[in-house]
């Protein structure tokens, strides 16, 4: 996963911190550095604990005499070259071996609380060594660093963790030793909304250095002592306030000793998977007198088991997103999905299990978890709604989870108790965190965790709910459990369609056999109709539960609000309430969707404005459902179907969304990208040498949409196909620019990448000016606007293209792939000239004159789909105003050839031709001279298939002026020719296949509209 990898100390601290890293970089990588500041800061923590923490005050005898140089404050006095000596021979072997030095010096036994610290102590110091590979000049300057830094920071921050960061703030040092942290008011508002107390048996399965361990445990004795130290110093101070305020009007009763002792035996429990990450969560835990013996190293998902059970009240936890797991299958978190790859939804299923009833569970997800439509995420929000309580889903900023190399996942909060179903979920989107956004975040006011605080304690808690607003929202769980009735509807009508071909084969075998068993008198004309009524009846029976089972796995459970939200306005839903005013009543709150639907799908005429009033329109699927009832029967003429008009009406009522020009929401710049990557897609772009010197502002490090300034051609089409969405940096040129968002908490820059992508000729094209170098302005090209939706919105729209994208890429990659078999042709058999094989444009005609007025299909170069094969004949003209190259006909058998771009496979066989067609002069029509040599189809598909031919159509094109081929061209092309038999055999086999192909041909399509419809969404209503 990529939690936060910054560090909010103050500056002073995080100096010092950054000085440790530079001093001891010469030590070696950068886990051996972290092993030295541990082992430094713990000697530090060490003497200071020593000098101010009651519990330590019983071995402070130990340190008098010759001991007493065994502190930290001694390395200051010695020698610089000297200390790794002094480190390795004195200090390490007395520190490893603690225990048994302070129960020299003492006659009691040693307090449990403080014997476990020591026992921490020793396993760090047992080890510990510091090699050559420190150098004893900076060794000293370490020192006298570490000696600087305040008390307050030893004790009352996560320091240790701090001190990681800055240490491997470079590239690739957090993923050295896997450490990634939530940043601290993150931790604090999420304790907040749990309040763990003191009789909490608090869990963090994945713990890391301990932040939510110990933040709990401090906030617990917070409310108990309000000595006003927690959240520390380092708290967002609006958030501080918060919880001061918070403490004083709900402080809590001394906790008996029983209740304090079990507390600390038992009360706070870490795993960690990393040995080294591990020790510094012991060592925190140390820091602040909690027992260090309660973080465990290990797999937590493999050490789950029976006892975890149902044992735990409190679970704060940020799990690692698809990490590695350590072992292929943990059937003990899941049977059922024993092997799931996703380890956060591993995680989730792993904490409910572990919450008691009552548990309750603050977890950080990514916002991916809260749609996955695999198998085992959809289950397990199931799971959750009909097992937890769901109180709350708080979705965080993108800019939270940070680091060196860019922005971390879009992550949300969700909060839960276990025990019972959930009845409705609290949303709130947090905008501003309270701080700046970017890798060193500074606080800023109007922090949004402190309303959410607010709110939730106010109201989510005691099972009441706020008035929704931008930033907060409440959704029935209904609506959550609810498929779309039209989906449905499509599975059943789907699903009987496939049995009732299935029925009917295995019913004509049934008769068969039941036929010849009545005509050989083996059973009577009652036992005939009574199996034939039994078959229809199991059939019956087996077609439903198909449906059943089909409709049960199309049930998302989406936990993304935008999923329940419509986008109708207020005025709007004014203007809907004057038609459907005289219908409205209490009694529509009742009436679920599936019945509303059910009831509108069967309604008469004058039934359909009042069942259209059941709908709640601010439902974004009620809402839908009307939408598309309603556009449905604008045309009809009637009374009724008035009213319906005015009900479309009101849904084209403006923009669905705002909009916004790219100047009011980026900020811009112009760019440069390699000359190898100028195709469509994604490109790499580089900051050259040059451009750090002399413009270093213009380097970010961001996400940006890259747009071409100039065109290629005299219409700017070529070019402005090359749109790209890159995150990374760039450098300054003049041949495009990069727009990246102004605030990135209210912009999806993919979003973005795809909402221009499908409008460039639209939205761009235009601007371009000139004759031989035709170019944009920028001030031209960012006065452009766009719908721009909420947030939600758009991370739902992009995700969604997304997956249609890789669909679609996935089947080219297959068709790319199907005709390997002529690999083998184009190797195995002897080549012949094409010219000796075909004619070219048998049939030429003038259709002003053969078909005058009548209507032609005019098949131009753009009505062959590029790769499929596939001939729209859909373009329709008046034949006296056919276009000039309007001029070919063309027989069945003929293979129609694209030659403007031929590389393109603008090809087609055509097996049958309408009447009255008529093909471009783009296309050369092939037509076989003997069948007996060579088959028609089994040329269509060398030209489609064969990389042979290809190369040379492409050496052709290279010699051109430009990209194309003539038909002299076409006759010198040599085709693998082997034997008709085999040419036919080739020819089977495509036909064989071809209903696969044409299926995924199909689902391309799909994809390709489903893209188009979710763009066409975001614009309607726009003159595009």
């Amino acid at each position: 996963m990529g939690r936060s990898t910054v560090h909010y100390a103050d500056k002073k601290t995080n100096n010092i911190l950054k000085k440790l890293h530079n001093k001891l970089r010469p030590a070696g990588t950068p886990v051996q550095r972290v092993e030295y500041i541990i082992e430094l800061l713990l000697l530090r923590i060490f003497e200071t604990k020593l000098k101010i923490d009651p519990e330590f005050k019983e071995i402070r005898k130990l340190f008098v005499g010759e001991n007493e140089t065994k502190l930290f404050y001694y390395l200051k006095t010695i020698d610089s070259r000297k200390i790794t000596h002094e480190l390795n021979v004195n200090f390490f072997p007395f520190y490893g071996n603690i225990l048994n030095e302070a129960r020299k010096v003492l006659k009691t036994n040693l307090s449990i609380k403080l014997q476990d610290q020591l026992v921490l102590i020793q396993e760090v110091f047992k080890n510990s060594n510091f090699t050559n590979n420190v150098q004893s000049g900076n060794l000293e300057e370490v020192i006298s660093a570490v000696s600087d830094i305040d008390e307050a920071r030893l004790l009352n921050t996560d320091l240790l963790g701090d001190a990681i960061e800055s240490a491997l703030s470079e590239q690739g040092g957090t993923k050295d030793i896997g450490l990634y942290r939530t940043p601290d008011h993150i931790r604090q508002f999420m304790v907040g909304l749990i309040e763990p107390t003191i009789k909490d048996t608090i869990l963090d399965p994945a713990c890391g250095t301990g932040g939510f361990l110990f933040d709990s445990f401090e906030y617990v004795m917070e409310r108990i002592t309000l000595e006003d130290s927690w959240p520390g110093i380092k708290a967002h101070p609006e958030l501080k306030n918060w919880f001061k305020n918070y403490f004083k009007s709900s402080t809590l009763d001394m906790p008996s000793f029983d209740e304090s002792t079990q507390f600390y035996r038992s009360g706070v429990l870490g795993i960690e998977y990393l040995g080294m990450i591990r020790k510094m969560a012991a060592v925190n835990f140390y820091i602040r007198g909690l027992n260090p013996n309660n973080i465990v190293q290990g797999d937590a998902l493999a050490m789950f088991n029976y006892s975890f059970q149902n044992s735990k009240s409190v679970i704060l936890a940020n799990p690692p997103f698809g990490a590695e797991r350590d072992q292929e299958s943990y059937p003990n978190v899941w049977k059922e999905f024993s092997t799931e790859s996703e380890t956060t939804i591993l995680f989730v299923k792993l904490m409910l299990d572990s919450l008691k009833v009552g548990g309750r569970c603050a977890v950080i997800v990514s916002e991916g978890f809260l749609t996955w439509e695999n198998s085992s995420a959809k289950e397990l929000r199931k799971m959750l709604i009909e097992h937890a309580d769901i109180k709350a889903i708080i979705s965080l900023p993108q800019g939270v989870f940070v680091s060196k190399n860019g922005q971390g996942p879009k992550t949300s909060i969700i909060v839960f108790e276990k025990g019972r179903p959930t009845k409705n979920i609290w949303y709130y989107q947090v905008d501003n965190d309270g701080y700046t956004k970017g890798t060193n975040r500074t606080p800023i006011e109007g922090c949004q965790l402190v309303e959410a605080l607010e709110l939730f304690h106010k109201y989510i808690k005691k099972g009441m709910f706020p008035k929704n607003s931008k930033n907060s929202y409440v959704v029935p769980v209904e609506q959550i459990k609810t498929l779309d009735p039209r989906i449905k509807e499509t599975i059943r009508k789907d699903t009987m369609e496939s049995y009732k071909i299935k029925y009917e084969i295995q019913q004509e075998k049934l008769l068969g056999g039941l036929d010849k068993k009545l005509s050989e008198n083996k059973i009577d004309i009652i036992s005939y109709k009574e199996e034939l009524k039994q078959f229809k009846i199991a059939w019956d029976s087996k077609c439903q539960n198909e449906i059943a089972n089909r409709i049960d796995k199309a049930y998302i459970y989406s936990f993304n609000i935008s999923t329940y939200i419509s986008d109708v306005t207020n005025k709007q839903i004014s203007k809907w309430r004057l038609i459907a005013r005289d219908y409205l009543n209490n009694e529509n709150l009742n009436i679920k969707v599936n019945e509303k639907y059910k009831i509108l799908s069967s309604a008469k005429e004058e039934e359909i404005i009042p069942t259209l009033a059941k709908f709640d329109l601010k439902n974004s699927l009620e809402s839908d459902i009307v939408r598309e009832y309603v556009s449905k029967y604008t045309d009809v003429n009637s009374n009724i179907y008035e009213k319906i008009k005015q009900i479309d009406n009101i849904f084209k009522m403006g923009a669905r969304y705002p909009l916004v020009s790219i100047e009011d929401v980026c900020d811009y710049a112009k760019g440069e990208a390699k000359a190898e990557g100028a195709n469509d897609g994604p490109y790499p772009l580089v900051v050259t040498a040059e451009s750090r010197k002399s413009n270093s502002k213009y380097q970010f490090d961001t996400e940006a949409v890259c747009i071409p300034l100039i065109s290629s051609t005299g219409h700017g089409h070529a070019s402005m196909k090359r749109i790209h969405y890159q995150k990374g940096k760039f450098s300054l040129a003049n041949i495009l620019f990069a727009i990246y968002a102004k605030n990135s908490n209210t912009l999806n820059m993919n979003y973005v990448y795809h909402i221009l992508r499908y409008k460039l000729d639209k939205l761009f094209v235009p601007l371009m000016k000139g004759t031989a170098n035709v170019s944009m302005k920028i001030e031209d090209a960012v006065k452009v606007s766009f719908p721009l939706p909420p947030i939600e919105v758009q991370s739902d729209i992009t995700n969604k293209i997304n997956k249609n994208v890789s669909v679609i890429k996935g089947i080219d990659l297959v068709l790319d792939n199907w005709g390997l078999i002529f690999d083998n042709i184009d190797l195995k058999h002897s080549k012949e000239t094409l010219g000796k094989l075909i004619k070219i444009n048998l049939h030429s005609i003038n259709p002003k004159k053969v078909f005058g007025e009548d209507e032609i299909n005019y098949v131009e170069i753009k009505s062959v789909k590029n790769g499929t094969g596939i001939i729209d004949y859909g373009n329709k003209v008046i034949g006296n105003k056919a276009p000039s190259r309007a001029r070919r006909q063309a027989i069945p058998g003929n293979v129609i050839i694209s030659s403007v771009r031929p590389n393109l496979r603008g090809f087609a066989f055509l097996e049958q031709v309408p009447p009255k067609t008529v093909f471009s002069t783009g296309y050369a029509i092939l037509e076989v001279i003997d069948e007996d040599i060579l088959d028609p189809m089994y040329l269509y598909l060398c030209f489609m298939y064969s990389d042979y031919i290809m190369k040379q159509i492409v050496k052709v094109m290279e010699k051109a002026s430009y990209p194309s081929i003539n038909n002299d061209d076409i006759k010198s092309l040599n085709i693998p020719l082997p034997s008709i038999n085999e040419q036919r055999k080739i020819v089977n086999r495509y036909k064989q296949e071809k209903s696969t192909i044409n299926e995924l041909y199909k689902l391309k399509s799909i994809s390709e509209q489903n893209i188009k419809e979710l763009i066409n969404f975001i614009w309607q209503d726009e003159k595009n």
